[in-house]
């Protein structure tokens, strides 16, 4: 079976979470195959989840700070996306199962190969019932996310819709341990243990293409499908153009 694989482009953020939409929504249509992304932010973002609430005074904090803040339309809490690497999944049935954690579990191993590929070892989290009480995404784990060492390294969240089921997630890279909880004005203050890096798990710096080629060959292999480059079909476009203002904050 042929994937499509968008290749690495970086957006800005609006742009980046209106496109993740599109290709849902011509997902959902049959217009496009399961597809899979990768793409940065420019300037650098924090995205929050749909139903988190974010006080004015932090959203206008971390936008005099230089960033960029969006509203995901997947759940979950605040991710900042500088010195990482997002991805998105976009499939349905039979693809991915129609059991939640299971999907979840499918698309995970697809990381997990990837990290495989690139010597890094990684594990699913687990359940923590404290998760929603942090701003911060990568203060807790669940069993949507991948960590190494006991710490978070893929923070991962996922939106169905007739059928059609949307995951992406953010894979640090080199963040900064401190520099979300200052954005966020956190009373749950980094310390080096809030997240691993790739960097220093790895121990080696790891070029986009690299990293790319691993993680489309680690979901090669786990959903026995080959991946093909392609481009955005023209529905998506006419969507994204749509999409993009429900974005703007």
């Amino acid at each position: 079976m042929n994937f499509r694989l968008l290749q690495y482009q970086v957006f800005d953020a609006a742009t980046n979470m209106a496109l993740d939409e599109a290709i849902l929504e011509s997902h959902r249509n049959g217009l496009v195959p399961p597809t899979l992304r990768f793409y940065g932010w420019a300037p650098p973002a924090v995205s929050i989840g749909y139903s988190q609430k974010m006080d004015p005074d932090t959203i206008e904090r971390i936008k005099s700070k230089g960033f960029d803040v969006v509203r995901r339309l997947t759940g979950g809490r605040a991710v900042l996306h500088f010195a990482e690497l997002t991805y998105s999944f976009i499939a349905s049935p039979p693809v991915l199962s129609e059991q939640l954690n299971e999907a979840y579990r499918q698309i995970c191993n697809g990381l997990i190969l990837g990290l495989n590929h690139l010597g890094v070892e990684a594990d699913l989290g687990k359940s923590n019932k404290q998760y929603k009480d942090f701003s911060d995404c990568f203060m807790a784990t669940t069993q949507a996310d991948l960590q190494v060492n006991n710490k978070k390294m893929v923070g991962s969240a996922q939106l169905r819709r007739q059928g059609a089921v949307l995951q992406h997630g953010s894979i640090l890279l080199d963040q900064p341990q401190n520099l979300l909880p200052e954005l966020l004005d956190s009373k749950h203050h980094a310390n080096s243990e809030r997240h691993s890096n790739f960097k220093d798990v790895a121990g080696r710096d790891v070029g986009l293409d690299e990293m790319q080629n691993a993680f489309t060959k680690g979901f090669s292999e786990a959903f026995s499908a080959d991946f093909k480059a392609g481009e955005l079909v023209q529905s998506e476009k006419d969507l994204l153009n749509d999409l993009r203002a429900n974005y703007l904050q």
